[in-house]
């Protein structure tokens, strides 16, 4: 099915808007999600929610603010289905079976402070990697979750603290 000349442009501004955004929107995904299929699904997720949203968004140098949110939004979903979810554990066969590796399970599993973070609140978490790990000002934060600034700096302030917190009960811990 060839596309008609209007959706064909739309299709190709929405293209050379997105392409550049897939993969910090992966890395994000990924960081948050600790894991590569769920980071490939959310950006996946998207990329389809973004195509179907694409003509509603009015200014297309926003767009990559917007992509983001929809990134952070899916991702902090899937975050808040985990606590709905049982999980199984396997047998010992399939458990010692041979498993693809994950990069971001294994740089996550390797980071103190990633283990710590993935504890947070997935609304906390989200504004930590959004500010901390994507280097972005407070403002560009509350931009891409369409929050105000002192949203922003509140969840940070508490993620600050509950980090700190547990450093601190760590540090204890190992001194004895």
């Amino acid at each position: 099915m060839a596309l008609t000349g209007d959706v064909a442009d739309e299709a190709e501004t929405f293209l050379r808007l997105v392409q550049p955004e897939i993969p910090g929107a992966y890395r994000l995904a990924g960081y948050l999600l600790g894991d590569v299929c769920e980071a490939e699904d959310a950006t996946q997720d998207a990329l389809e929610k973004a195509w179907q949203a694409w003509p509603g968004l009015r200014q297309s140098g926003s767009f990559g603010a917007w992509f983001d949110r929809i990134v952070a939004n899916l991702c902090r979903d899937r975050l808040r289905s985990r606590s709905r979810v049982r999980n199984l554990e396997l047998d010992d066969e399939l458990a010692s079976a041979p498993q693809a590796r994950d990069p971001f399970r294994d740089a996550l599993a390797r980071d103190e402070m990633s283990r710590l973070v993935r504890k947070l609140p997935p609304d906390q978490q989200i504004v930590v990697a959004l500010r901390y790990w994507r280097d972005l000002s407070l403002e560009q934060t509350a931009e891409r979750l369409q929050v105000p600034v002192g949203t922003v700096k509140s969840r940070l302030y508490y993620a600050m603290r509950t980090l700190r917190s547990e450093l601190d009960a760590q540090s204890r811990e190992t001194r004895r």
